[in-house]
């Protein structure tokens, strides 16, 4: 029988899968009981391992061959591929971060084809994105990288901790994310860390 995952969490609990969940998504394995720790800063592989449990216990994850595997996520229907489901992030302005809630959507294997181990969904937040036809609410396909060219539509993580997702612009010494609609400004940055590239939309009409 296999657990159905519960919503009862604790705080420490949360963050905890929630730290596997980042680590999954941007190394493409699971973490070891005492690299996860490291992650969280517990020390005691005992007390990860403890949280770990009742994780498996709740139906969140199982351990296969001595490592950590996500739990609650069937095989993808036939054509399609299974990543993780991040979000909101703001086509609008930009925010401080956004969620790792633990979801999964299935998106068609020919838009990800080998790279489906770097590539993530965000759901967009704000309409900035919209005359690239990127609606608020939709669903948007990124393949990981920290370098993308300009013209190229990326989420993008500011000095400051925000995210947004704008068309990254390099214009005579200038870094500009550019937004695809008249009444949002463009936003120049000096430094900013790519977290991807958009490779795909996926709406529901």
């Amino acid at each position: 029988m296999v657990n159905k995952p519960s919503p009862e969490l604790t705080k420490r609990q949360r963050r905890v899968l929630q730290a596997l969940e980042a680590f999954v998504l941007e190394h493409g394995y699971a973490p070891t009981i005492r690299r996860l720790g490291e992650e969280l800063g517990i020390t005691s592989p005992s007390a990860v391992f403890k949280h770990v449990r009742s994780l498996e216990r709740k139906g969140y994850l199982s351990r296969e061959a001595g490592g950590l595997r996500l739990a609650g996520r069937p095989v993808a229907a036939a054509g399609r591929v299974r990543v993780p489901l991040l979000g909101p992030v703001p086509a609008g302005w930009p925010r401080e971060s956004f969620d790792l809630p633990g979801e999964t959507v299935d998106v068609p294997e020919w838009m990800v084809g080998r790279r489906a181990a770097n590539v993530f969904c965000i759901r967009v937040e704000g309409k900035s994105m919209i005359d690239a036809h990127i609606d608020d609410g939709d669903r948007v396909v990124i393949e990981r990288t920290d370098t993308a060219a300009s013209g190229e539509m990326v989420v993008a993580r500011l000095d400051d901790g925000s995210v947004t997702l704008k068309r990254l612009r390099r214009e005579n010494g200038r870094i500009l994310l550019v937004p695809e609609n008249p009444e949002f400004a463009a936003v120049e940055v000096r430094e900013l860390r790519v977290l991807g590239r958009v490779i795909g939309v996926l709406r529901k009409y």
